[in-house]
This record gives C-alpha cells, sequence and structure tokens, in this order.
C-alpha cells in the first residue's frame, strides 16, 4: 500500500474543526481517551495528529484498531417496564481519534461530490447549512405552490432504518471512482466500510 501523492495532506485547521465538534463532555471510548485529551494533545504537539491521520488518509486507509467499539445499554427513563427491549437504548462509543479522521473524510468527501454534481439537489439532511428544517420548508414551498392552482399533491416519506449498513461496499467505490471522486476518498470509503 503507497500514499496516492495526488491526496493533499491534512491541514491543522481541518484537525482543529473536527476536534471543535467533538463534545468535551462525551463518553471516553472504549480505549478510555476523552475527546478533550486529543485536545489537550494537539494543543501541546498539533503535528502528533497531523502526521499520524495524514498518512492514513493519503493510503486512502482506516485501519480495524479504529473501528472497535463498545455498546452501552441504557434504560430510557419513564417506561412502565423495562421487560421490553424497547425499553433500553445503545449508545455506541467509537475511538475518538478515529472520529476526528472520519469528519476531515466526510468534509472532503461532501466537497469532492458537491464539485462533481454527485449530490441530489433535494438533498438537505448530513449537509453544512441544511438540515431537516429546510427540507420541511421547501415541502411546505411545493404544496402552497401547487395549492394556489388548486392542484393536489402528495407526498411519500420513507424511513430507511439501517440503509447504510446494505451499502454494497464494492458498488459504493465503483461508483465513487467512476463519479470522479479522488482515488484517495473513494479507496478510504472502502476501506471503512470493508472488514
Amino acid at each position: 500500500m503507497r500514499p496516492d501523492k495526488k491526496a493533499p495532506p491534512l491541514t491543522k485547521q481541518e484537525i482543529a474543526t473536527a476536534l471543535s465538534k467533538c463534545s468535551p463532555t462525551s463518553a471516553p471510548d472504549p480505549d478510555g481517551i476523552r475527546s478533550s485529551t486529543w485536545k489537550l494533545v494537539n494543543k501541546e504537539n498539533p503535528s502528533f495528529l497531523l502526521q499520524d491521520l495524514s498518512l492514513l488518509g493519503s493510503l486512502g486507509y482506516h485501519p480495524a484498531s479504529l473501528k472497535g467499539s463498545d455498546g452501552i445499554v441504557l434504560d430510557k427513563l419513564g417506561k412502565p417496564s423495562y421487560e421490553s427491549p424497547a425499553s433500553f437504548r445503545i449508545i455506541v462509543l467509537i475511538r475518538t481519534v478515529s472520529k476526528i479522521l472520519e469528519m476531515i473524510i466526510v468534509s472532503r468527501l461532501l466537497l469532492a461530490a458537491q464539485s462533481k454534481g454527485m449530490l441530489n439537489p433535494n438533498q438537505c439532511g448530513s449537509l453544512p447549512g441544511l438540515s431537516t428544517y429546510d427540507a420541511v420548508l421547501t415541502l411546505f414551498n411545493d404544496v402552497k405552490t401547487l395549492q394556489r392552482p388548486r392542484l393536489k399533491g402528495s407526498s411519500l416519506f420513507f424511513d430507511i432504518k439501517g440503509g447504510f449498513n446494505n451499502v454494497d461496499n464494492s458498488t459504493l467505490t465503483r461508483i465513487l471512482r467512476e463519479g470522479g471522486i479522488p482515488r484517495y476518498l473513494a479507496s478510504w470509503v472502502s476501506s471503512f466500510l470493508g472488514e
């Protein structure tokens, strides 16, 4: 495995931005490391994370050691009975250093997908500056537009639970590469989804 020479190195700003999005009160990861620890490490030695994460990014590789997680089962408050699985929720603790790298890659992938026209113009979720609220306003506007000339409109809503878990790795990687996404990003996504 060789680094992709066309992969731009990570920047101190990308790492600082990713760290700023990490909650200082989040639970520690499976190794007992909190995001606040990485913030202190980065403040004292900014090149520490920069070197290691840049290498993983340019290799297009997400190591198995960063994929581990711990699931913690918590009671949902106010339930009359705790005999049903629906009375509990699971939180998953993933390695905080993995979260930092994932945020940077997602940001780069989003920019690349936007520049290649790979995103649906109606996409609202998971995009900076757009949310479910924007999707609702768009739908509301469309309904009002149809009502003016007394037309009728219909909406169909899907709740696709666990859809991401059913994405075929090789198909997604092929789509990314055919769409012009840089090789190192497509390789990283493939590595992230792989075993």
